[in-house]
């Protein structure tokens, strides 16, 4: 609960915040109200159908990209009524937001594989950062932080033990030495570094002494800490040098190592990011099986209504051979020529060239009677196929009385 208590709404300041709302309307023109009614925008799945156009825009999608694809499924699947219509923009648009899923999975892979390349690139800016030559002595009085990369941080080391041997063998000791030692040997086991700060030490504590001019003091030190005295000092030095020496080359080598780690490293993390795990890419994965068991829904439908409407036809056929036969047109055509004729969208017929052929009769493949139109199994009352072959016959009575007579084709 919050401690200041909010303002009492009383009429002045509900007329200041009237007044406050008039400088600030939104867009004013119909092209600013269309652009911004889209920023709220994210993936378009539940947009209104009138905007679903103005959702591709806003995505940086093409329409007509969509009314092309929507046109080749209406080819593919042939023409119909509206039912069939409405069938076909479903199974457009399902295939529309399927590619949209598609390229929501490919971003989320650009995306870590950025990462990884921001990764190395910040790590190769770091490496450079505590590169520095031996000569550079001034480096080692500046704090340059804890690095938290392996790898940088023996870079680092590597350059800063450079700089003391360097140091070390122009016969220059300083407090400074001892302490970097310290900050990043800290904690870590081996005789070498632990040797290495108690020769720097000796040697520091000697060159003050020195610089102090101490003689006494100098020598009592030098009896005290070197076992041989003033001869010992030297063969102390050489030992600084070597031990030196081999910690420059095992940290060496290390860095070696660590580099090889980071590039199997890097090519690991860059194939990871072609199967990416989260519950974000989980929701994908589980949008696409939706997407794809839509999709096969509504094919399998397409398909129904097609063999459906293409099994109507050949009925119609059939019947409107009967009729005639019945009314003393002549005899009834062989089956053959019965499948010579297909049955079109709106009723038309043209000559089959498998019927041309002597071959069995096939509905038309790209023209069916509309999908509105199924099967009727008989009986006394029309059902809506036979109240279509009424309309076409153009004889209503005579086939109403085929109906009741039993004498209804079959499979209609």
């Amino acid at each position: 609960m919050p401690l200041r208590k909010s303002p009492k709404l009383t009429p002045q300041l509900r007329a200041t915040a009237r007044r406050n709302a008039q400088h600030s309307t939104g867009p004013r023109s119909q092209a600013g109200k269309q652009h911004s009614k889209m920023n709220a925008v994210r993936h378009g799945e539940r947009a209104a159908p009138e905007n679903h156009h103005d959702v591709m825009r806003a995505l940086g999608e093409d329409p007509e990209e969509f009314e092309n694809l929507k046109q080749e499924l209406m080819t593919s699947f042939g023409p119909g009524d509206a039912l069939w219509e409405k069938q076909i923009d479903d199974l457009a648009r399902l295939y529309w937001r399927r590619e949209r899923i598609e390229r929501a999975q490919s971003g989320l892979m650009r995306r870590a594989l950025q990462a990884v390349e921001e990764w190395q690139r910040t790590r190769r800016k770091q490496m450079a950062a505590v590169t520095f030559d031996p000569s550079q002595s001034g480096a080692i009085d500046i704090s340059l932080g804890e690095p938290g990369d392996p790898g940088v941080r023996l870079r680092m080391l590597l350059s800063l033990l450079g700089v003391i041997r360097a140091q070390v063998r122009q016969r220059v000791f300083k407090s400074r030495q001892k302490v970097v030692l310290e900050s990043y040997y800290q904690g870590e086991p081996g005789w070498r570094p632990a040797r290495l700060r108690h020769l720097l030490w000796l040697f520091i504590q000697r060159a003050q002494r020195q610089e102090l001019n101490e003689e006494e003091e100098l020598k009592e030190f030098v009896n005290d800490y070197f076992e041989t005295g003033e001869p010992g000092v030297e063969a102390h030095y050489q030992e600084l040098l070597r031990l030196l020496d081999e910690e420059i080359a095992r940290v060496q080598e290390e860095l070696e190592y660590a580099e090889k780690v980071n590039e199997e490293k890097a090519a690991i993390e860059r194939d990871a990011c072609l199967a990416p795990a989260g519950d974000e890419w989980k929701m994908m994965l589980r949008r696409e099986e939706t997407l794809d068991r839509s999709i096969d829904r509504k094919i399998k439908i397409l398909l129904s209504l097609r063999k459906q409407n293409a099994s109507a036809g050949a009925a119609l056929v059939a019947a409107e051979g009967g009729h005639k036969d019945r009314a003393g047109t002549g005899p009834t055509p062989p089956a053959a020529e019965v499948g010579a004729t297909a049955v079109v969208a709106h009723g038309s017929t043209k000559r089959s060239p498998a019927s041309a052929r002597g071959e069995a009769p096939v509905a038309a493949s790209s023209g069916c009677v509309p999908s509105s139109t199924v099967a009727a199994q008989g009986g006394s009352t029309a059902t809506p196929l036979q109240q279509k072959i009424y309309e076409r016959t153009g004889n209503v009575a005579e086939n109403k009385g085929l109906e009741n007579s039993g004498e209804w084709p079959q499979g209609i």
